[in-house]
């Protein structure tokens, strides 16, 4: 059984000009960049991927290019999460079906959701697959819904199928319980790039980012650092990371990081309406200040 640790990115979905189809060519281009450049696991078709603007076959056809293209070299994980449980056991069923490594299910989100009806939705999109490692996707900021401790302690618990979890809330003491008061065999993986370093001497596994999908280098050199002992150094790195993140909009703005991507000579195409390229004004200065912040920390497009 794969699981996440170290550097997994939050890939980005390679599109046409126009945004309009999934560039499935594409895509082994892409995945050939990130694993050369040594990251650890590939989180395909979440919040930076646009997973959830595709329909539910062009997710499937997406993953299947994803799945072909890894090769098994690195742990790929496929977000399933949709607002309807129905769905979501589709798309969970397809995953396993297609040789993804594992899975992962954001929050139900939209609607206000109590506790127990939180941990029944993981449940019941879940019935349909077994022995398929399955992640708890927290991103309170865009779901309006919390994934604490306890809820993850019980949906471990009663079906131990999910290994793990994702936070995204940017909470550092949210994150210090989810790994401080889950069960042992509960992994858990940080989308915080300005706490990576932080997170990690916490107990942190590693980190899903979307800026490490644009620029991989230094996330991979910071956990290069950490686990062997150089804690100096790691530090440093960290500092260098934390400036890139911050001129990648910390990893919030896809088109910001499509356009870095595609300056970088990796095909991206556009964004899935209503999601649009920055305009050629905008687009400038954000090269500029990119530019910049790349020459700061020693690295090029």
């Amino acid at each position: 059984m794969k699981r996440l640790s170290g550097v997994t990115v939050a890939a980005l979905t390679p599109l046409s000009k126009d945004g309009t189809l999934v560039d499935n060519q594409a895509i082994k281009e892409y995945v050939d960049f990130l694993v050369e450049k040594g990251v650890h696991g590939i989180f395909v078709l979440g919040t930076t991927g646009e997973g959830l603007l595709l329909t539910l076959e062009e997710r499937k056809k997406a993953l299947e290019s994803f799945v072909k293209a890894v090769q098994k070299r690195v742990t790929l994980i496929a977000h399933c999460g949709a607002l309807r449980v129905e769905e979501v056991s589709e798309l969970l069923v397809h995953a396993k079906a297609v040789g993804a490594d594992g899975a992962a299910i954001v929050s139900p989100f939209y609607y206000k959701y109590r506790p127990q009806e939180i941990v029944e939705f993981f449940l019941q999109t879940s019935k349909r697959v077994d022995g398929l490692p399955i992640y708890l996707y927290n991103i309170p900021g865009l779901t309006g819904n919390w994934i604490t401790p306890k809820i993850a302690e019980e949906i471990h618990k009663r079906n131990p199928n999910f290994v793990g979890i994702k936070d995204s809330s940017g909470d550092l003491l949210h994150i210090l319980s989810l790994i401080n008061d889950s069960p042992a065999d509960f992994d858990v993986v940080v989308g915080c790039d300005r706490a990576f370093l932080t997170v990690l001497q916490m107990g942190a596994k590693g980190c899903v980012s979307g800026p490490a999908a644009v620029f991989p280098e230094f996330f991979v050199k910071l956990y290069t650092q950490f686990t062997s002992g150089d804690i100096a150094g790691a530090k440093e790195t960290q500092k260098k990371l934390t400036k890139l993140s911050l001129a990648l909009g910390d990893g919030a703005s896809i088109p910001m990081l499509k356009m870095a991507l595609s300056w970088r000579g990796v095909k991206t195409g556009s964004c899935r309406s209503p999601l649009r390229f920055l305009e050629k004004d905008e687009a400038e200065k954000f090269k500029d200040s990119l530019t910049k912040v790349l020459t700061e920390v020693g690295l090029s497009f």
